[in-house]
């Protein structure tokens, strides 16, 4: 009885100090993954016959619909590393614009948008904020929470059955 008692306890206290490792690390490393580069996903006008024939020269809105003044629900898209590249040179040349928010994550838009359409994505973007937060905590919070569970399961039935075996009848 002595045994399990102890191993508990040894469970308790490897436990509490794995998550207090786990938070402290995560929080070091939280914030940096957060701050991501993210792309507005435009929707097109019903009226565009085949959106894989799409004749780029014309008019934005004549392909697009505008976000504000349709009331449209914004999506976004993470930017990977190299197209981000690319991305901040058409910033430089023009044709995209970047918001940056407080938590360093960065928004690409079409420069062709107009100012209420770049204003209401970029509101939309910052409210959506905390489901993105928390879709990159998932990690986190289970590399916190899983081994010392699976050391609770695992490692505490094979140590009580060890123990056991040592047993007197």
């Amino acid at each position: 009885m002595n045994v399990k008692r102890g191993l508990w306890r040894a469970w308790i206290f490897v436990s509490v100090l794995w998550v207090l490792g786990a938070v402290l690390l995560s929080a070091s490393m939280a914030p940096a993954s957060f701050a991501k580069k993210y792309s507005y996903i435009y929707q097109m006008r019903s009226d565009v016959p085949d959106p894989n024939k799409v004749d780029w020269t014309k008019n934005f809105y004549d392909l697009m619909q505008s976000p504000s003044r349709n009331m449209l629900s914004s999506t976004f898209d993470v930017v990977s590393y190299s197209n981000g590249l690319t991305w901040d040179e058409d910033v430089k040349k023009g044709t995209l614009i970047s918001a940056e928010f407080p938590d360093n994550s960065k928004l690409y838009l079409s420069a062709q948008m107009t100012k209420d359409d770049q204003n209401y994505v970029a509101k939309q973007f910052w409210n959506q904020r905390w489901w993105r937060y928390g879709s990159d905590i998932i990690p986190f919070a289970a590399w916190t929470v899983a081994p010392p569970i699976v050391l609770l399961i695992l490692g505490g039935s094979f140590l009580v059955w060890v123990a056991r075996g040592f047993a007197r009848d």
